[in-house]
């Protein structure tokens, strides 16, 4: 409810206003009432009213004098002027005063009330407006991290824009000023695909993979990105300051490290090359392509045996790199369309450079694993797919030329995105966005996930199968992520107290919401005020 507030030295003209105002009606409540602006200031700031009625002329402090000194506070409320003074300097300076309309006493039941319709309407607008703000801000704050993360993988791939950077990246390019950049190329042995993690929770594996070379990379250099290229293939970005002499050391004693820390913990064969050093950043795609480019000797011995240049595979793979990434986003979103473009492109390019077995099979498992990291990121395994017995590097041996490795590719594209398991995936995705959109505007709610199946007749389990598949966390914890999070906002940007915080997230016990908020930041919903306060 709207909450109002009058202030009057008449206190006849108080009783009246409250006795005409259709309070119900108009949805509004009577919050207090002042004899003078003095009183009325102080009585301000105790209810926090939305919608201030007041004469001018009052003892002590007139309205004018009032509502000018609560402007100084950054005061937002809606002001009416209810006087008997229709002298046009007073009008004048209200209007200054940027207050919402001006009337004359007396004025009868049908003007007030039109009047404060009409100032309502103007509130419920402004919320409106506000409410789209902080989603918006909302929405940025939860997808900033995700355009970051994607912005720096399409830089090393080779795939960006190096002119048009979002705007949100800035602080990090600032950041690499005066900086050497090089890329660790870390590449995972392809039996990885028989280890019990990987099977039993692909989301489990990433994270482990991730913390690991973090961790390690942590105590060896303080300035670095892990980026996620596909499922075999990760890299690390490093940066550092300029002229230190023992950085070609410390990288091989990095690399070392998680060779070993990737086979004792997580049982997988990794092998982290180095790519070549860079002044600037816009170069590291250049330095991701020297470090994938290490044929083995396998390939070397073919090369010269059959009197082709090994140089020129550098120029293959560099072209792989960007095709890859360009067909990850493809499969992403069964574009067979673009997907075969990708390869038909890709494959125009290699016909002016020499067949070689070795390569051609390097390119086509390099591709397959590409879009079966797509697949995978979006809860689908190729397994549901294609058949159990497919052999790939079998398969792609059997190749002669470049166009048949060509026409390979194009089948298996064909094979996933035809696959009616797609429309199944699109049509959970979806329900699972209708239960984000439906949680973020019932926060306040007591919210279940019985509720949800009920509303769509759906099984429970099911749907609670559907959501952790497609978002990576449960139902219940995913609610209470995103009730923590609003809640933060909430109290960092300092308009309600604690308890109000905790009704507006859903939480009826204050002491509950206490406990849980503790639990999930650490700290508590005071520790966070006090936080606030220091900081400015």
């Amino acid at each position: 409810m709207w909450r109002v507030v009058i202030i009057d030295d008449d206190q006849k003209v108080l009783r009246g206003m409250k006795r005409v105002i259709p309070w119900e009606k108009l949805n509004c409540e009577w919050v207090g009432e002042a004899h003078n602006g003095r009183e009325g200031i102080e009585m301000i700031k105790e209810t926090n009213p939305d919608i201030i009625i007041t004469d001018i002329y009052m003892p002590m402090m007139n309205g004018l004098e009032m509502i000018e000194e609560l402007k100084t506070d950054n005061f937002e409320r809606k002001v009416i002027i209810l006087s008997g003074f229709n002298d046009f300097e007073y009008a004048r300076q209200a209007m200054k005063l940027k207050i919402a309309d001006y009337l004359s006493k007396p004025a009868s039941i049908d003007t007030i009330t039109e009047v404060l319709e009409n100032v309502i309407k103007q509130l419920e607008e402004e919320n409106a407006e506000k409410f789209q703000v902080v989603e918006l801000r909302n929405k940025v704050n939860v997808y900033e991290p995700l355009i970051e993360k994607e912005w720096i993988k399409s830089v090393v791939t080779g795939t960006s824009d190096l002119v048009k950077v979002p705007t949100c990246i800035q602080p990090v390019i600032e950041s690499w000023k005066d900086k050497e950049h090089i890329i660790l190329a870390i590449a995972y042995d392809e039996a990885l695909q028989h280890t019990s993690l990987y099977h039993s929770d692909w989301n489990l594996f990433r994270f482990a993979c991730s913390n690991i070379i973090n961790e390690i990379t942590v105590s060896v250099f303080k300035d670095f990105q892990y980026i996620e290229i596909h499922i075999f293939q990760g890299a690390l970005w490093i940066q550092f300051e300029q002229e230190q002499l023992d950085f070609r050391a410390r990288l091989e004693e990095l690399s070392h490290k998680i060779e070993i820390a990737m086979q004792t913990y997580l049982h997988v064969k990794a092998s982290v090359s180095i790519g070549t050093l860079k002044k600037s950043w816009k170069e590291i795609s250049a330095s991701m392509k020297d470090a994938l480019y290490q044929p083995s000797k396998q390939m070397e011995n073919e090369e010269m045996f059959q009197g082709k240049s090994v140089t020129n595979t550098k120029e293959i793979w560099s072209k792989s790199i960007e095709a890859s990434q360009k067909l990850s986003e493809a499969i992403r979103y069964a574009d067979e369309k673009t997907a075969c473009e990708i390869i038909l492109t890709f494959f125009n390019i290699l016909e002016d450079h020499p067949y070689t077995k070795t390569a051609a099979v390097r390119i086509g498992i390099e591709m397959w694993t590409v879009m079966t990291y797509s697949l995978h990121d979006i809860g689908i395994r190729t397994e549901d797919i294609l058949p159990e017995n497919t052999d790939l590097p079998s398969e792609l041996s059997l190749c002669k030329n470049w166009d048949d490795v060509k026409q390979f590719l194009l089948v298996k594209i064909k094979q996933i995105c035809q696959q009616q398991y797609w429309d199944e995936n699109i049509k959970h995705r979806q329900l699972v966005e209708q239960m984000i959109d439906y949680v973020q505007k019932n926060l306040s709610e007591n919210i279940t996930l019985q509720d949800i199946a009920n509303e769509l007749y759906i099984s429970r389990n099911y749907l609670g199968q559907i959501f952790k598949n497609i978002v990576g966390e449960p139902f219940k914890n995913y609610i209470t992520r995103a009730r923590m999070e609003m809640a933060k906002k909430m109290i960092q940007e300092g308009n309600y107290l604690i308890y109000e915080v905790s009704e507006k997230v859903g939480y009826v016990n204050p002491a509950y919401f206490t406990t849980t908020f503790k639990k999930y930041t650490g700290y508590t919903p005071t520790d966070l005020i006090h936080k606030k306060t220091i900081s400015q």
